[in-house]
């Protein structure tokens, strides 16, 4: 078989919303077939590190070896399979003996892209058990493979339970899959899937969580339309939204939410940089990031408070039990934070804006007005404003009070980012200079932000608790020692940045 591009969305929920929405779907008569799927890796870990997995998979005597492939936009896969010559037990489980030769895939594999020096280093690693029901439904002009997934992922001692709906494009527009998709989640208690079963099985077979997933740098060209950048853009930040829901939601990590909301930020960023040109379906995006941002924001500040800015007041002041009674408070406050930000993710609104994105990143349909123009005309109109924005409301910057410098901070946030998305419009090393300026008092106001959070979420916990009344008040102290040394540094940061030529 040939390369092939697999578009596909996933729904995890409990098995029976998942079977009420397979039966929801109508379609063709139902065919069931058990899958067992052995996946493979180096010792290394080669495939793993480069978003792609190797398996093969048994049924009814035959066997597949497929290379699969992540294309980073959280909806597409690449995909090539060929067909091997039966070997399997009794029980219809491939042997896992005799691992696959890479010289076995197609031609047309990428295999030289693996790292891979000795086709003998694959190793079996973890293998899926899945009783597969199948099915094809018509969704608007798509023709679509629906397939309700239940069974195992085994590795080693370790088991997961499998419980899913894929929905595979066969033909016809993805936007009419993915709305299929969407009015599914009117009805049924589903949540977009992030991921795939061999993600899941190297976490079981390691031990590990789903790591926090970073920005991307987007490079834009200088031939680029505004439609093209835009797309580049909505792609990049749709891949870092769907990468962090798994961290947030399975291991709750600090990094997994700070890396959402930077994802969303972005988003956001982008879709304000171009308002002029968009629609009434970038309207729509930017309130529902907007609105996740709101949900998600507490969780965050109290992280920070608890790993970064209450540690260094507590350590400075061995003993003092009002203090740690500020801790636990705040523990107790994080955890109800934390879950608030998991019904977030599991709600149905926004899964229907990650189901939105996702169709955004792949068919565009933003831009409204002036789709063809170039990029480069745009953006430097665009950068001026932004600057000339941010020179406003930064003007007098050693006399503004804490909340004005908050929406300088803002405004130096919404700079950076545009100016990260520019950066290769305008080649040379003023790009450089000036994106490090920025930087520097990016991280200087965000320290000043962090101390003013820590203040006020102190005065919160101890309003509720008077055993933390003179936590807070060493915190309220400490911190306000920090900011008064703190501030010939930062007013320097301002100085050197409005000194600074800009690069466009």
């Amino acid at each position: 078989m040939s390369a092939t591009v697999e578009v596909e969305v996933k729904l995890t929920g409990s098995p029976g919303e998942l079977s009420s929405a397979f039966d929801d779907l109508g379609g063709t008569r139902p065919v069931r077939r058990r899958l067992l799927t052995v996946y493979y890796d180096t010792p290394e870990g080669h495939l793993r590190r480069r978003g792609c997995a190797i398996r093969i998979r048994g049924r009814r005597g035959s066997r597949e070896l497929t290379l699969k492939r992540d294309e980073g936009d959280g909806l597409t896969r690449g995909e090539w399979t060929s067909t091997l010559p039966p070997a399997t037990r009794d029980d219809g489980v491939p042997r896992l003996e005799g691992a696959p030769k890479l010289d076995q895939l197609p031609p047309e594999a990428p295999v030289d892209d693996l790292g891979i020096a000795e086709a003998d280093a694959l190793n079996p690693t973890f293998l899926t058990d899945i009783e597969r029901t199948k099915k094809e439904i018509r969704t608007g002009d798509a023709l679509v493979e629906v397939s309700l997934d239940a069974g195992r992922i085994l590795a080693g001692e370790r088991k997961a339970r499998v419980a899913e709906l894929e929905l595979e494009l066969l033909s016809g527009p993805v936007g009419d899959m993915l709305a299929g998709a969407r009015a599914l989640l009117k009805k049924r208690r589903l949540a977009v899937g992030t991921r795939s079963k061999a993600a899941r099985g190297t976490d079981l077979l390691l031990g590990t969580s789903p790591p926090a997933v970073r920005a991307t740098r987007v490079k834009l060209d200088a031939g680029d339309s505004i439609d093209g950048a835009l797309a580049k853009v909505v792609r990049a930040t749709s891949s870092q939204v769907t990468g962090n829901l798994a961290p947030v939601l399975e291991a709750g990590d600090p990094e997994g939410i700070h890396q959402l909301r930077v994802s969303l930020r972005r988003l956001r960023s982008a879709l304000l940089f171009l308002k002029p040109h968009l629609g009434s379906r970038a309207g729509a995006l930017n309130r529902e990031a907007r609105r996740a941002l709101k949900r998600l924001g507490p969780a965050r500040d109290l992280d920070v408070f608890l790993l970064e800015t209450l540690p260094p007041v507590i350590y400075a002041n061995p003993g003092a039990s009002s203090l740690l009674r500020l801790r636990d408070a705040a523990r107790e406050r994080r955890d109800a934070a934390r879950a608030s930000a998991r019904r977030l993710i599991l709600g149905r609104r926004f899964n229907r804006f990650v189901l939105d994105l996702l169709w955004v990143a792949e068919g565009g349909g933003l831009v409204a007005r002036d789709a063809g123009e170039p990029l480069s005309t745009t953006a430097e109109r665009r950068l001026n404003g932004r600057y000339r924005s941010l020179i406003k409301v930064g003007s007098g910057f050693a006399h503004l009070s804490e909340p004005e410098r908050h929406r300088v901070r803002i405004a130096v946030k919404k700079l950076r980012y545009v100016c990260d998305y520019s950066r290769s419009l305008f080649p040379g090393p003023a790009v450089r200079v000036y994106l490090a300026c920025l930087s520097t008092l990016q991280d200087d106001l965000g320290r000043l932000s962090d101390a003013s959070v820590a203040r006020g979420i102190s005065r919160e916990l101890a309003a509720t608790d008077p055993s933390a009344v003179e936590g807070a008040s060493r915190v309220g102290d400490w911190y306000d020692r920090w900011a008064h040394a703190a501030e010939p540094g930062l007013i320097e940061s301002w100085r050197s940045f409005v000194a600074a030529k800009p690069f466009w």
